[in-house]
């Protein structure tokens, strides 16, 4: 007993630390991204730069979904660790020639050149990311854990957000402006580089998910072809899968992402009492991850997530135009934690919901492209289009619209998982999918 605990927290550990160190280096281009747009993309107004800086944040989104692929079906071929131990080099590959290149004023347009090449491949290894470590968490926890070992992932993804934020206030009040733009935003990134050889070491010391390792061995070889199976025999779980990571990927993005640079920019705050007020947002947010993770073991997934869902499509547009009509940083403040205590509810049963709607032979292929495609739409490249939406509407309270129709969507989604059972044929037998986890509390264990 004493063994599986301790095994299963290494999964948890080896898994995490991948999602915080490539997230580290997502976040961090976010904040660095107009010291990057002045050295390597030369623009004229703040508004193309502005632009310009989430057109580059969304390119890596670009690559995600060929990633998702790849690493997706490495995973279901060769086994969740492999597909992790690889990721790791590749992401740090990426991280180091954004970290290393030289400006445009040195090398010209090699550097925006080299610049785009490192966010593509960065994309391209986050795309296995997020599906791999989902499918060995979920694979590694108890059945009446699930939630809670794989909402690790959602918490560790904003627990980033709120580091990255105090590295970035450290360096922005300790270094003159001329020396962080000269070094000190590479040197954050530089921390990025230990992906390669601390998660290669974390992650190689694994052992294969034991589910995935007994279909392999009841079998004989894993799913000869899983991407294809994925839209063949479950073409509804995969749409209502996207309709949940709609609402998951743009609630992220708008509150964590979009909204404290456009606070500091368009509703002039000041980015530092943006980054206070997200960090603190943060703060209330992984708690509240955990709280759903264990409500959602206990009652089931779709009763938390389908009144959370509801919840932000009431409450977005009022609190955003709470913020809107009358800017300052009280009001930043409550709209950033109420948003947080509703993107958590939402955020924390959905990586068990994802990988219970697709038995084990196929998991990590069907969350790697449906995530990684619905996530590159709504998710990377959604502050693009909310800021492109203000610029040609004029309108201030484009994110508000952008939440509301976002949040129907999963609302949506999250009703229509009652129906989706019986939508496709169930090809392993119902204890590998578990999908009646989603509608109702797993079978807990005794003393559980």
């Amino acid at each position: 007993m004493t063994e599986g605990i301790g095994r299963n927290l290494r999964s948890v550990v080896a898994c995490n630390i991948g999602v915080m160190l490539e997230g580290f280096d997502f976040i961090a281009y976010n904040f660095f991204t107009f010291i990057i747009i002045r050295l390597f993309f030369p623009a004229g107004s703040d508004m193309t730069a502005l632009m310009l800086a989430f057109a580059t944040f969304g390119l890596s989104y670009v690559a995600r979904p060929l990633g998702g692929i790849f690493w997706g079906v490495w995973a279901d071929k060769f086994g969740r660790r492999s597909a992790l131990v690889w990721i790791s080099v590749s992401m740090a590959v990426g991280v180091a020639i954004l970290a290393l290149t030289p400006s445009y004023a040195m090398i010209g347009v090699m550097a925006p050149i080299l610049i785009a090449f490192a966010r593509l491949l960065q994309g391209f290894s986050a795309g296995g990311e997020f599906a791999s470590a989902t499918a060995l968490l979920v694979e590694y926890a108890p059945p009446h854990r699930r939630a809670l070992y794989a909402s690790t992932q959602m918490a560790s993804q904003v627990a980033t957000v709120a580091l990255t934020i105090l590295v970035v206030l450290l360096l922005t009040r300790t270094l003159t402006p001329a020396a962080l733009e000269s070094y000190g935003w590479r040197a954050v990134f530089v921390i990025g580089i230990l992906i390669g050889p601390f998660g290669f070491y974390m992650r190689s010391k694994l052992a294969e998910s034991p589910e995935f390792a007994a279909y392999v061995a009841r079998k004989g070889g894993p799913a000869p072809t899983p991407l294809r199976d994925v839209f063949r025999h479950y073409p509804w779980q995969a749409l209502c899968m996207a309709g949940l990571i709609v609402i998951g990927s743009a609630s992220f993005y708008l509150f964590l992402i979009f909204l404290p640079i456009y606070a500091a920019r368009e509703l002039k705050l000041g980015m530092d009492n943006a980054q206070i007020a997200t960090l603190i947002g943060c703060l209330v947010q992984v708690p509240v991850i955990f709280l759903g993770a264990w409500l959602a073991d206990r009652f089931g997934r779709r009763a938390v997530l389908l009144p959370a869902s509801m919840a932000y499509v009431v409450l977005s547009y009022p609190l955003l135009a709470f913020l809107i009509n009358d800017p300052n940083f009280a009001n930043f403040l409550i709209v950033q934690c109420a948003a947080n205590v509703l993107v958590g509810l939402i955020s924390a049963p959905i990586p068990a919901m994802l990988s219970e709607l697709l038995p084990t032979q196929i998991r990590s292929s069907g969350i790697g492209i449906v995530y990684n495609l619905t996530g590159a739409l709504f998710g990377g490249l959604g502050p693009f289009v909310i800021a492109s939406l203000s610029h040609a509407t004029g309108d201030r309270m484009s994110p508000a619209y952008w939440a509301v129709i976002t949040g129907l969507i999963g609302a949506v989604a999250a009703y229509c998982l009652r129906y989706v059972d019986a939508a496709a044929p169930v090809a392993e037998p119902a204890s590998e999918t578990a999908t009646a986890a989603i509608l109702a509390p797993p079978v807990r264990a005794a003393g559980a």
